[in-house]
Parts: C-alpha cells; sequence; structure tokens
C-alpha cells in the first residue's frame, strides 16, 4: 500500500505542489506512480520499446547497485541508514565503509543542509514528469545528484557523462523544477568513486551542456509519447565506418 495514496499524488499536480518528503513517499512507492522519469528517458533515449517494456524487463543486480543504495541512504538518509539490513561480503562492507566515510568527510557540508531523496510530480501536456532529486538547495537552487562511479579520474567520469545520458537527467530535473515554481539554476554531481583510492570528486555541468540534454529529452518525451500510435517495433540505429576509417579514406 502506498504511504500516499496515488489518487493523491494525481489530485495535488494539477498545480504547483510542494517536494513530498521520503518519510511520507517511499523510494520504492515513488517508482511505483506512473509518470516519465529521468531514468525512464534514458532508456527511451536508447530505444521507446525498452521503456515500454521497462516492467516486464529482467536484470541481473550487481554488488554496485545496492552499494550504491547504501551511499545515498547513509549520505543522504542518515537516520534511515542501517549496514545490518544490506548482505554484502566482508570485502564489499569494507569498501562501503570506505566510500561512506569519503564520502562524509567530502559532502557532509552539503548534504547536510539540502532538502534530501524528496519527491515531485508535475502535469505537463499529454503526460506526467515526476523527479526524486537526491538533494536541493532552495536558497541557491542547486541540484546535486550523488553517483557512485568506478572512476576515481573526474577526466574520465566526464567523458562517459554524455553516453550515460547525465544531460538529459541534468535538464530533466531542472525543467521540472522550474515548472512546479522552485529555483533550479545549477546541476551539480558528487561523485564516490567505488575503487582505489576512493577520493570523491564533485563535477558542475555547464550551461551547453544542460541544453543539449534538454533538446534531446524534449525530442524523446515526443518519441515516448508516438510509440503508442506505432507498430512497436524496435530502432535500427545506422552502423558505418567509424570516424578515423573515413579519415583515412579523405571522407570526414
Amino acid at each position: 500500500m502506498l504511504e500516499l495514496e496515488i489518487d493523491e499524488v494525481k489530485e495535488s499536480i494539477k498545480g504547483k505542489i510542494a517536494l513530498i518528503s521520503p518519510d511520507v513517499l517511499s523510494n520504492e512507492d515513488y517508482h511505483a506512480i506512473p509518470g516519465i522519469s529521468a531514468s525512464g528517458l534514458k532508456q527511451a533515449w536508447k530505444d521507446p520499446k525498452l521503456y515500454d517494456l521497462k516492467s516486464l524487463l529482467r536484470r541481473v543486480e550487481t554488488p554496485a547497485m545496492p552499494m550504491g543504495q547504501a551511499v545515498h541512504e547513509a549520505l543522504l538518509e542518515p537516520s534511515k541508514f542501517n549496514m545490518n539490513k544490506y548482505k554484502f561480503t566482508p570485502a564489499n562492507q569494507e569498501k562501503l565503509d570506505i566510500m561512506i566515510h569519503n564520502g562524509k568527510l567530502m559532502f557532509e557540508y552539503i548534504t547536510s543542509k539540502t532538502t534530501n531523496e524528496h519527491s515531485l510530480f508535475v502535469e505537463d501536456e499529454g503526460f506526467t514528469r515526476k523527479v526524486r532529486v537526491d538533494a536541493y538547495d532552495p536558497r541557491m537552487g542547486i541540484i546535486y545528484d550523488i553517483k557512485t562511479s568506478r572512476y576515481n579520474s573526474p577526466t574520465k567520469f566526464i567523458s562517459d557523462a554524455y553516453e550515460l545520458g547525465y544531460h538529459l537527467q541534468a535538464a530533466f530535473y531542472i525543467d521540472t523544477m522550474r515548472m512546479a515554481g522552485y529555483k533550479a539554476d545549477y546541476f551539480a554531481f558528487l561523485c564516490i568513486p567505488s575503487e582505489v583510492p576512493n577520493e570523491p570528486f564533485a563535477v558542475q555541468i555547464t550551461d551547453r551542456f544542460i541544453e543539449d540534454g534538454r533538446e534531446i529529452y524534449t525530442e524523446v518525451i515526443q518519441n515516448i509519447l508516438d510509440y503508442e500510435k506505432s507498430d512497436k517495433s524496435v530502432f535500427f540505429r545506422m552502423m558505418d565506418l567509424p570516424s578515423w576509417r573515413l579519415k583515412q579514406l579523405g571522407e570526414e
């Protein structure tokens, strides 16, 4: 049973609503409520059919998934964090202890003062937007997202961010918060590496990165809405010679 009934959420999103506390709406219940989220956009960016079948797709859980959940809880909802509820191997528990320690050492001055793990639902034209913001500073208008990353290098994290769809996420979060009347001017990642030497780092994204994400996610949303009217086939991407080979052939 949802702690906040779906009908109540649907009623509240007819106009501007307040961010919903995690004490009222759990992460599990948030995901159970229909709507387009940033994670859904990333799926649909690959193929709208993936988004359509998301509830039926099966996945293998990796150790990184519960580890990421534990780090989020320890930093964003420390009063709820209990290591005993996670079943980690001794080696992974030691790694988790280090990640949490280093994450708090670097970022607790931020996460102890932000609004954490709150949900927001906004009615848009023909669909519902939904976001669950890791950490939000309403005074400065900053949205923070915690990432447990295999990278210790900020350069490597940044180089992969586009392929991972982080530009879609950032733009979607900012726009959805603004649509609900909240100040949202900046987006930053607080990264906690899972590999030695486990040294956290922070990344603030540029306006250009956000603008590109906005252009793409707007197109992706339209693809989602159009999908129901289509024949529901998979999306075929074109694969040609790599850029280095085209350059050799003088075609680039």
